[in-house]
């Protein structure tokens, strides 16, 4: 009782050659050689006392505010970004 194997290396196909079509070779990017743009530091403004009485004037204008002293600290909160 002889069972011939045969190889599994000689009973595959090779896969065919990639070959793009035009759609694909059309929508390709081509490969730029530039440096990556660094990001930019954030630079903050300084914040004084007067922009933060301006603030806090208008959100008492606005006739939703509390009292001065909250109206300062929601403005200063505001303008500096906390």
């Amino acid at each position: 009782m002889a069972t011939s194997k045969k190889n599994a290396s000689t009973t595959m196909k090779k896969p065919a050659a990639y070959k793009p079509t035009t759609a694909t070779a059309a929508t390709s990017t081509p490969v730029r050689n530039s440096a990556i743009p660094k990001a930019r530091p954030v630079v903050r403004k300084e914040v004084t006392n007067e922009m933060i009485a301006v603030r806090a004037y208008e959100i008492w204008q606005s006739g939703n505010c509390g009292s001065d002293c909250d109206n300062w600290l929601r403005a200063e909160r505001e303008l500096r970004g906390l």
